[in-house]
């Protein structure tokens, strides 16, 4: 019999969703949208992937504010599609079996709310 203990707080979902996410305190006009997608999420948090250079600017312990689109046909979003919320970075790791991306682990500091897209 496997004795299997889960020590994270909130359940996960599977999700490969859109994403873009840009880190905040940076200089005024050094800041840029990036692009990537979820791999799960949850109430807490989300984990992401992404590719190298933008990756490489990120640090943990990093604020970034995040939009996650939903797909529109598969939910009747007839407003919008845009998740958002704030997070902070809590790992970083390159993925082996992608060369030049990374694996980003994000907390969230904000509850993710709908907003106009």
């Amino acid at each position: 019999m496997i004795n299997w203990f889960e020590k994270r707080r909130h359940h996960r979902l599977t999700a490969a969703l859109q994403l873009s996410y840009e880190p905040l305190g940076l200089e005024a006009g050094k800041s840029d949208r990036y692009k990537g997608y979820t791999e799960n999420i949850s109430m807490g948090g989300l984990y992401f992937t992404c590719s190298d250079p933008p990756a490489k600017n990120l640090n943990v312990n990093d604020i970034v504010d995040i939009n996650i689109k939903i797909p529109r046909h598969n939910y009747d979003l007839s407003w919008t599609n845009t998740l958002q919320t704030r997070g902070k970075i809590v790992r970083i790791e390159p993925l082996p079996d992608r060369p030049s991306s990374y694996g980003v682990a994000l907390k969230f500091l904000e509850d993710l709310r709908f907003v106009s897209s």
